[in-house]
């Protein structure tokens, strides 16, 4: 498949008043059309911050941003998002590539109807009227599988609940039928029964429309279900890559190795959570980022830590990563 979306060495520091805070520290990743690729981890490891760099929406005046995030446009021409200029990237953001945000009561507005606040967003990216734009807002609400959509339309916010506001802004997302949609933890406030619907609906619509997904997540449950990749990510780097099951099946970083053993997975054992916490962002890191919490560092884990092809798609930045597998 043709890549939609390339990353390389994106670099992402915060000016902050307690100093500069490094991020996301050297991310390369990609994704192909039509595909659903995975960005998981602790909270912290600069999944959101990458996937935010992607449509600008960082504070440029206190992020300073270095490598290349290039995209290919319908035409075939390619662009880096990163040299856009704020009017020439917003012809991008929102019609060619959305982002469904994690906390969607704080995505819309409390005092503006949802039909409002819909067509708005179907006029800012399509050359049609309010009436239209209201027919199509409640086509929208019934393809994302919400009832009586006509009457959701001129409710507030306030009187839906919470996997009725997600649809909502998934319904507004695909609005103007993106390559590419961000959804930045879309399941996180959702109970088990609504996660799993909201899921299904992303995997229908993704094919449907052959549209390439980024999912971004710290459940690797949700990864499973959904992505054909994934990319763990830790401390603003890529730990390990490769397709879902190259990684969940044989996990060659003693990260991903650790993730995948604090969750549950249908066998009788016992979780074993990861001990210590994540390095403190505002020092810069030499060799491995994880090798304070790693049960088997060695020596060599404070060198460089280069990355290692394990066949396949499947790739892990560990010094132990050609070694014997040590599953989850």
């Amino acid at each position: 498949m043709d890549k939609l979306l390339e990353i390389k060495d994106l670099r992402i520091s915060l000016l902050t008043p307690y100093g500069r805070a490094y991020g996301v520290r050297g991310v390369s990743l990609d994704i192909a059309e039509g595909e659903k690729l995975g960005i998981v981890g602790e909270s912290g490891c600069g999944k959101t911050l990458t996937a935010k760099a992607i449509l600008g929406l960082h504070r440029r005046e206190r992020t300073e941003i270095s490598g290349s995030i290039v995209y290919k446009k319908k035409n075939g021409e390619t662009v880096d998002l990163l040299r856009l200029r704020e009017p020439e990237l917003r012809k991008i953001r929102g019609s060619d590539i959305s982002m469904v945000l994690q906390d969607s009561s704080l995505a819309l507005s409390p005092i503006i109807t949802v039909g409002r606040q819909m067509e708005d967003m179907i006029l800012a990216h399509r050359a049609v009227g309010r009436h239209e734009a209201g027919r199509i807002a409640a086509k929208l609400l019934g393809d994302v599988g919400l009832s009586e959509p006509e009457m959701r339309l001129k409710c507030l916010p306030g009187e839906l609940s919470g996997g009725q506001l997600q649809r909502i802004c998934i319904a507004m997302a695909i609005s103007s039928d993106p390559r590419l949609l961000i959804a930045d933890e879309p399941t996180t406030a959702l109970d088990a029964v609504t996660q799993a619907q909201i899921l299904e609906l992303l995997k229908n619509i993704s094919a449907e429309k052959k549209m390439a997904v980024m999912l971004v997540t710290h459940n690797f449950s949700v990864i499973k279900r959904f992505c054909d990749r994934v990319c763990v990510m830790y401390a603003g780097e890529v730990a390990e890559r490769g397709k879902v099951a190259e990684v969940t099946e044989d996990p060659r970083h003693r990260y991903t190795q650790g993730l995948l053993k604090s969750i549950p997975d249908g066998r009788k054992r016992r979780l074993e959570p990861l001990a210590g916490s994540l390095p403190d962002v505002y020092e810069r890191i030499t060799g491995c980022a994880f090798s304070e919490r790693c049960p088997d560092r060695r020596e060599d884990c404070r060198g460089e830590i280069p990355e290692i092809s394990l066949g396949g798609t499947h790739c892990a930045s560990c010094v132990l990563a050609g070694g014997e597998p040590n599953g989850g």
